[in-house]
């Protein structure tokens, strides 16, 4: 995991086995080969196994294998840093979890011990597994004070309260691999526009309906009206929602091609901090699981017995 999840690891491990036949081979017999030493401590194919059926995946092609195997490096920092802080997760919590993943394999039908063995786990292994997901929430909680949380939405408010836009974008497409040259002359000319609906040559609407190779285009480059994450894409939202009503961004390019985008015009939201606390929690454990993920990998001795991204 690169970062932590709104559903659960057991939840995730559950999914996974609904697929999972208790005949099926999952690399047992290389379960103890060493993939990466992260400070010393070992990440196997066992573990690699695991990581990967977790998710649903039997099969994985060389580079998924490589990015989960740096998720899985990034567990052992982790583990290692909830460890130093003293963060234990309550004994009854854990039994609780793994009872849920082992009755879940036996009304498949299939024997736990059988089906989690092939997997190269043994009992612990399976709960050390789900108690990092565990461990860090409860980090998190110690970290993201109340009064973290009020900061965050005070500044974010927009982003989070519902607040909705109505915005216009001229598009210009560009190809994938379109030259350094190509995307300099289209941000150019998206320059060029701004300046001329800014001097009142001619509107938003009229250079859309001439220029822009979107769809939209017909209609004056209106989007659809939308929340910050919500129908419209985020890279859209992030440029529009600074804006105030009638002023235009800079241009900016996304895998779209390069955007020109005006804000119409701004529907005030009505949720207050109560309304979306879940959710902002997790967006807020997500950035220090991200920050501490950084700082640890920074020192860390990575070892690597396979090249990386090969």
């Amino acid at each position: 995991m690169s970062s932590p999840r709104r559903h659960s690891f057991t939840y995730l491990l559950c999914l996974a086995l609904l697929g999972l036949s208790a005949g099926q081979p999952l690399r047992a017999a290389a379960a103890e080969e060493v993939l990466a030493t992260v400070n010393g401590q070992p990440v196997t194919e066992g573990d690699l196994s695991f990581a990967l059926l977790s998710r649903g995946i039997t099969d994985a092609p060389p580079a998924l294998r490589q990015q989960l195997l740096e998720q899985l490096v990034n567990q052992r920092l982790i583990q290692e840093f909830l460890k130093a802080q003293k963060i234990e997760v309550p004994p009854k919590q854990l039994d609780e979890s793994v009872v849920k993943v082992e009755n879940f394999i036996r009304k498949k039908g299939d024997n736990p011990q059988q089906v989690l063995g092939k997997m190269g786990f043994t009992p612990e292994k399976l709960r050390a597994a789900i108690a990092l997901p565990l461990a860090w929430n409860l980090y998190a909680r110690q970290e993201i004070t109340p009064e973290k949380m009020q900061a965050y939405f005070n500044a974010h408010r927009e982003e989070l309260d519902g607040t909705r836009v109505e915005a216009s974008q001229i598009l210009l497409k560009l190809s994938p691999d379109a030259s350094a040259t190509e995307i300099d002359q289209a941000k150019q000319k998206l320059l060029d526009l701004r300046k001329q609906i800014q001097s009142g040559k001619l509107t938003f609407a009229e250079a859309a309906a001439r220029h822009s190779q979107a769809p939209s285009k017909t209609e004056g480059g209106k989007l659809v009206t939308s929340a910050y994450r919500g129908k419209m894409p985020l890279v859209f939202t992030r440029q529009v929602f600074p804006l105030k009503e009638g002023e235009i961004s800079d241009p900016f390019q996304s895998p779209f091609g390069m955007h020109l985008i005006t804000l119409n015009k701004k529907h005030p939201g009505q949720f207050s901090l109560e309304d979306v606390r879940g959710e902002l929690f997790q967006t807020l454990s997500h950035e220090l699981y991200d920050q501490t993920l950084q700082k640890l990998r920074s020192t860390a001795k990575i070892d690597w017995k396979t090249e990386p991204n090969s």
